[in-house]
Formats: structure tokens, sequence, C-alpha cells
């Protein structure tokens, strides 16, 4: 069983929070009457994942201020890290079970999949839309944990923000 998402940002201009709607959408108007299922805001420091809307807060993520390539993931009450992998130039983070995941870049900038540590593909993450509002999708290609969806959320939305920094 596998499970699809879009990521649609809330506004145009100067905001940081991104809708997450279940489903693979083509254009933010099939998003305009649905509810989100989650919303991540980005801080200067800290992201969050939100249910729906302006929901309760599920996950956060401190992201290191010296190196922006690193964070800490909370998750109701559990801790674990994720970063930037110079020995294998990926982005890596281990889920609250201490499983370590990859993302592995892809040949398109902004096309990713997620394996585990056996090498298995376990979501894949596609960026850019001919929707500007519509960021991205993510489709995971098995049966996972909420807690490892919301840690692929918020990394994918990481990634985005330290690329962003170094430009």
């Amino acid at each position: 069983m596998s499970a699809s998402f879009t990521y649609v940002k809330e506004s145009y201009i100067f905001n940081k929070k991104t809708l997450v709607y279940h489903g693979l959408l083509e254009s933010s108007s099939q998003a305009a009457d649905l509810e989100p299922v989650w919303s991540m805001h980005l801080g200067d420091n800290i992201a969050s994942l939100n249910a729906g809307r302006q929901g309760a807060v599920i996950m956060t993520a401190t992201i290191d201020r010296v190196r922006k390539d690193q964070a800490q993931f909370t998750y109701q009450g559990k801790m674990t890290n994720g970063g930037f992998d110079v020995t294998k130039s990926t982005w890596a983070f281990h889920d609250f079970d201490g499983k370590r995941y990859d993302w592995m870049a892809g040949i398109m900038q902004n096309c990713w999949k997620l394996e585990d540590s056996e090498g298995h593909v376990v979501a894949q993450y596609i960026g850019m839309s001919r929707d500007y509002k519509v960021k991205a999708t993510l489709s995971f290609q098995t049966k996972v944990s909420e807690s490892l969806i919301s840690l692929v959320l918020l990394t994918t939305k990481l990634i985005n923000y330290e690329e962003a920094s170094r430009r």
C-alpha cells in the first residue's frame, strides 16, 4: 500500500508555509475545496509540521544555526538527528527506532528518492510544477509509520531550505 501527497504553497509572496494534501494534485485549483492534511512552517532556525492548516504541532526540527544542513527532530517527546552526510553526499536521518534513511539525488535537480539502509526505495520526491503554487509531490512506495511520514515531510522542507541558503 502506498500513499501520495502534494505540497502547495499557501500564497505566492513572502510565505514560508506549505500545505500538504492527500493525493497527486496537478494544480493549486484542485486543492481549493480540500482541507490540507498537514502544514509545514519554516522559521529562521525551526521548522514544524502541524495537523491541518493551523492545528497542533506534530513534529519540530531545530536547525543548527551555524551549519544549516543539520537538524534535530522532536516527535512525541522522542528525538533524532539528520543532516548532510559528506561521506556519502546524501542528506540522511535516522528514524525514532534508529534505522537510517538517505535522500539520493536524482538526475533532475528536484527529484530525490529515499532509500533505507538496505537500499530499498521508500519514497520519491518530485519538485517543480507548471503551477507556481504546487511545489512538489511525495509518493511512498511502501506502508510506513506516521512518525516516518512526518520525518520525510520535514526533511524535504529542510533539504530545500539548506539548498536555498547555499545559493
